[in-house]
């Protein structure tokens, strides 16, 4: 695996490889063009020149041949030119031997050096002979014969010279050497350059490969977020920073759409509910019109009655005594029964007012004990087993007579579900034989038909109660209606709908959530009840 780091390094590393085979190939050319200056300036201006030598030699040829009188004076004459000339012949044969000592050690010098060596030494041989014998022209008498000799040997020393071997011979095995090198330095360079050409495709490749292309797609992928194509993923195989850096941009837009969806579903749970709010808002103004509309007959029905009641002794007194106690019996049956209508529409109205009723610490234990106890007075309850075996107390601030009716309410649902349950499993064809329970067996010897267990939680800051039946559980679309006004399962006449709605309410109001859940039908259900310690400021009694 190659990190971002070590890409980039290897890239630093292809720049620094292009660049220093440049510099290579480029000192390289320089060099060698160098030496090919250095050697034509070499031949040109740094090796002996013979052609000097001669013009040198031939210049001492001037006072002899001069026309000058052979007396003492013109003997002295002549020798004194002869010998300024001798001297700088001297000078240049000096000078060539210092540009022969100069050259360097190759072997195209080899052979030339030698032969120009040892005419040299010929030269400074005859050179010393002509400075031995220029004294005779000093002399008259022996003046022309001086003449005659000089001349000799510088006509000697002339050939002498002629015979010194030119260095630019040696030019063109110069310029086959210069060639060579020239060759090598174009070979050279061509290979830099094809090395420097593959280095840059390679870098271009690799760095299209490591950098442009994951950096186009980590762009596209955050363009394509942006424009809502949440199910967009970026894939990369870089192995480096990159694929690190997609996988956390991947894992951003899970979440972002976990959260999208939950925020979602949130959004359906609260319009739902202010749907059930408001509907609950209609039915209690629908519920206080009907109250306050009963209120006044009903009102009106109690009042007769009395009346009747009091004065039935004197309106009926011939009737007989089986007779008036009957009536008297009907009488009072229409007073309780008009006294419980007055109780219901009173219920109603507080209903339609939001109920303010007093919180304070209640016993949840007992609550739930004294709704067992109600339930199982009840005949068609008493084949359903009610498990409830807390004995601790659990005190909360809570509104007594609600909450009681929330527990009344959901496990009278319970034990409804069992029995719809049971009748459901009864409907299946049974033979009659031993061991067969028949449904009119008294009660200690009829069996459990299904099973409610109600359980108690306590937390830091709140309390759960939880309902589980075996009963005949709720599909997915029963548990999203659950708690919708008139919503019921239950046979036509035997169910408002309004039972798990206005418990809804109640726990509200007290700061608590009611929720149901399901595995499916005939796999029972199981209610949870949650509800706060401490009532809030709002919720308590002024």
């Amino acid at each position: 695996m190659f990190t971002l780091k070590s890409k980039m390094l290897i890239g630093v590393g292809l720049v620094l490889a292009i660049v220093g085979t440049l510099t290579i190939s480029s000192l390289w050319a320089i060099l060698s063009y160098r030496e090919v200056v250095n050697d034509l300036d070499r031949n040109l201006n740094s090796v002996p020149q013979r052609r000097e030598l001669i013009e040198a030699f031939a210049a001492m040829l001037e006072p002899l041949q001069a026309r000058l009188p052979d007396d003492v004076d013109g003997c002295a004459a002549r020798q004194w030119l002869f010998q300024e000339r001798l001297a700088h012949a001297e000078e240049r044969t000096g000078e060539a031997w210092k540009k022969l000592a100069k050259l360097p050690s190759q072997p195209a010098f080899a052979t030339t050096r030698d032969l120009a060596q040892e005419r040299l030494l010929e030269i400074d041989h005859r050179l010393g002979e002509l400075r031995r014998e220029q004294r005779l022209l000093l002399d008259p008498k022996q003046a022309n014969q001086a003449k005659t000799s000089l001349r000799n040997q510088v006509n000697a020393l002339q050939g002498i010279a002629a015979g010194i071997p030119d260095f630019g011979t040696s030019l063109p095995q110069l310029l086959v050497t210069s060639r060579q090198t020239y060759r090598a330095s174009l070979w050279w360079v061509s290979v830099s350059t094809g090395l420097v050409v593959l280095l840059l495709v390679v870098g271009l490749f690799a760095g299209r490969r490591w950098i442009s292309r994951p950096w186009k797609k980590l762009l596209e992928g955050t363009h394509r977020v942006a424009q809502g194509k949440f199910d967009y993923r970026v894939r990369l195989d870089t192995r480096d920073e990159f694929t690190e850096l997609a996988d956390s941009f991947n894992r951003m837009t899970d979440r972002f759409v976990e959260t999208r969806d939950k925020l979602e579903r949130d959004a359906r749970e609260l319009a739902e509910q202010l749907t059930r709010q408001e509907r609950l808002a209609g039915l209690g103004f629908l519920s206080a019109g009907i109250a306050h509309e009963l209120n006044n007959p009903l009102t009106a029905i109690r009042w007769t009655s009395e009346s009747l009641l009091n004065r039935f002794a004197a309106m009926f007194g011939h009737v007989s005594p089986q007779n008036a106690a009957l009536v008297e019996n009907y009488l009072k049956m229409i007073q309780s029964e008009s006294t419980r209508c007055q109780q219901i529409t009173a219920k109603l109205l507080d209903f339609a007012r939001g109920g303010d009723g007093l919180r304070a610490n209640q016993d949840l234990t007992q609550v739930i004990r004294e709704v067992i106890h109600l339930v199982r007075a009840m005949s068609k309850y008493r084949q359903c087993e009610i498990v409830f075996d807390r004995a601790e107390s659990c005190v909360l601030e809570i509104n007594g007579n609600e909450i009681k009716q929330v527990v009344l309410n959901l496990v009278a649902n319970a034990l409804d579900a069992i029995e719809d349950a049971s009748r459901q499993v009864d409907r299946r064809p049974r033979l009659a034989g031993p061991g067969v329970v028949s449904e009119k067996t008294s009660d200690a010897s009829v069996a459990a038909v299904g099973r409610l267990e109600i359980r108690l939680k306590e937390f830091t800051d709140h309390v759960e109660l939880e309902l589980q039946d075996t009963g005949c559980g709720m599909s997915a679309d029963v548990l999203r209606k659950i708690f919708d006004p008139f919503f019921t399962t239950k046979p036509t006449g035997q169910g408002t709908g309004l039972g798990l709605p206005i418990c809804h309410r109640i726990v509200t109001e007290h700061g608590g959530r009611l929720a149901a859940t399901s595995a499916g039908v005939g796999l029972g259900s199981t209610f949870r009840l949650s509800l706060p310690r401490v009532a809030n400021s709002q919720q308590k009694a002024a």
